[in-house]
């Protein structure tokens, strides 16, 4: 091709047309840049394709890790609401000191009050493979990557008061451990393979009243009360992000449609 130019080129010279020598070169540059524009604009339009199956990929992929999310937080906000609620109830019957107040639910505002804690453990392998391979540029929705963004750093401040609560924890397990099995039912003592007994409602009342004077239980049982308040605010807030970025991601897979 490059040949058959170049000959009626020579050819135009050769005759002394030099205006249509001059015209013909013009037109034949023009041809040339037509032609490495076409290329690069196929060129783009092929890695744009690339980046657009990229892109879906990534967001179906980051799409599966907060639904999973989702179910995450919405069970730890329905447990930890109950752990609060316990811890409350609890702290009441100690304050009151009265043996028949809330008798038969003490062992459960124990158990489930005192001595639960919870710590979400969200799936951010999709994200943190983005980060590590530089790809979260794919990513073409600034408003979702500021999102991810910040559910990321959030989960970090989540874990700031393992050791207080830990601590906590420990101190209650301690301060309660005179009760032992003495309040559990024989439903749950079958559960745990613990054979049945009678109850002892003396014993009970010894041992009940033993903790309503004990001061080592309210100051810690308030601050935990108050650490697990706190951390179900920042549970139901990832809750609320998880289910933002999933209304993101689904809107972004929609367009792509």
């Amino acid at each position: 091709m490059i040949k058959f130019f170049k000959k009626i080129r020579q050819n135009l010279l050769s005759e002394g047309k030099t205006g249509k020598y001059l015209k013909y070169a013009v037109g034949e540059i023009m041809l040339v840049v037509i032609g490495i524009l076409v290329a690069l604009y196929i060129n783009n339009w092929n890695e744009n394709q690339k980046e657009e199956k990229s892109e879906a990929l990534i967001l179906k992929s980051l799409q599966k890790d907060f639904i999973e999310n989702k179910k995450i937080y919405s069970y730890i906000v329905d447990n930890q609401m109950l752990v609060v609620e316990n811890c409350k109830s609890l702290i009441e019957c100690l304050e009151r000191k009265d043996l028949k107040y809330k008798r038969d639910s003490i062992i459960s505002f124990i158990y489930y009050g005192a001595f639960n804690y919870y710590r979400a453990e969200p799936i951010l392998g999709s994200y943190q493979a983005l980060i590590g391979s530089g790809d979260l540029k794919i990513l073409k929705s600034e408003t979702l990557k500021s999102k991810l963004a910040f559910f990321s750093s959030e989960i970090n401040q989540g874990f700031e008061d393992e050791t207080l609560s830990m601590n906590l924890l420990n101190t209650l397990h301690y301060e309660f451990k005179s009760i032992g099995t003495l309040f559990l039912d024989n439903k749950i003592r079958n559960t745990i393979g613990l054979s049945k007994v009678k109850k002892d409602i003396g014993l009970q009342d010894k041992k009940l009243m033993e903790l309503y004077q004990n001061p080592n239980i309210l100051h810690p049982l308030a601050m935990k009360t108050g650490v697990e308040n706190n951390r179900l605010k920042l549970y139901v807030k990832m809750l609320e992000y998880s289910s933002e970025i999933l209304n993101l991601l689904e809107s972004e897979l929609e367009e792509k449609k």
